[in-house]
């Protein structure tokens, strides 16, 4: 099943969450007041949180008095719970109830993440060994005891994003079915440096091949309607616009065969639609960019 998140870009105007223990004047605990959030992710998805399903990030925060520079461990950490919705911002509810400082001076500063994985010190680690990994950070989000309305996590994509087609061309054999689809020397998100700023933070695992997963051998026949093949893989963006594919069906093997996408890069938050047409003697290629961004792009394998 290709899951898919329909989530859009979300203003400042969100249901903010939870209760304080004094929730008329927003104090407890000594003088501090709750941490109220509210939540939006960036861009479009077609990745594994659906469109009103709930999901759990790791959050944490540091408290300064001057700009904070994430340099050591932060002051707390917790998870989150919020909902992906595409027309409104969705309430966040803690798992641990966090404060402001109770002097007004000292700000929060807060950095959110999923998924949550296993935070130490400053660096998070999750498992991801498929490419079904949709890493989403949100800028930092700070506050004081004083200013604490309005904060919303804008959770944003930072990998790209790569679906594949099959269809028939002219002169294919008739039950011609699909056997894999590699990707070649793919890089997987693995983690977080909560040290970096947004653009960087993401860890990647060593380059390899990534099979594509949910491709059951043979057990596709390409017919001359293109039909979706496999599940979404969020993979490192790659400066420049081409990757290479291994495909294989019970006729063929094609090695290193080139994808080539319209613009300069491929981009984090863009996902992008290869659609693989087979001949007799060759696979032609198509890549269209859907749903996170709009844009288009092709390409010829022979």
């Amino acid at each position: 099943m290709r899951n898919g998140i329909l989530l859009s870009f979300l203003t400042a105007g969100v249901l903010l969450s939870g209760c304080s223990k004094n929730e008329a004047n927003d104090l407890s605990d000594g003088g501090r007041a709750a941490i109220r959030l509210g939540s939006g992710v960036a861009m479009v998805s077609k990745a594994p949180v659906a469109t009103g399903t709930s999901f759990t990030a790791g959050i944490a925060g540091w408290e300064n008095t001057a700009a904070e520079t994430y340099a050591a461990a932060p002051s707390w950490n917790t998870t989150i719970q919020t909902t992906a919705d595409a027309a409104e911002g969705q309430a966040v509810t803690w798992t641990v109830q966090q404060y402001y400082n109770a002097d007004e001076g000292t700000a929060t500063y807060m950095k959110a993440w999923y998924p949550a994985g296993t935070l130490s010190g400053t660096s998070v680690v999750f498992e991801n060994t498929d490419g079904s990994v949709d890493a989403l950070l949100a800028p930092v989000v700070s506050g004081t005891k004083l200013d604490k309305d309005g904060k919303v996590l804008a959770f944003a994509h930072q990998t790209a994003q790569i679906n594949f087609k099959v269809q028939a061309g002219a002169g294919l054999a008739e039950n011609t079915t699909l056997r894999s689809i590699k990707i070649k020397n793919a890089q997987l998100p693995t983690g977080f440096d909560l040290t970096k700023e947004m653009t960087d933070a993401v860890t990647y695992g060593e380059t390899a091949d990534l099979t594509v997963p949910g491709i059951t051998a043979d057990a596709v026949t390409i017919a001359e309607t293109a039909s979706p093949v496999g599940n979404p893989v969020m993979i490192k963006p790659i400066t420049g616009n081409t990757f290479s594919i291994d495909v294989e069906t019970n006729n063929a093997t094609y090695t290193g065969k080139t994808v080539t996408i319209t613009g300069e890069n491929i981009e984090a938050g863009t996902a992008y639609d290869v659609t693989l047409t087979f001949s007799q003697s060759e696979i032609t290629l198509k890549a269209t960019v859907t749903d996170w961004k709009t844009a288009t792009g092709s390409a010829e394998i022979e």
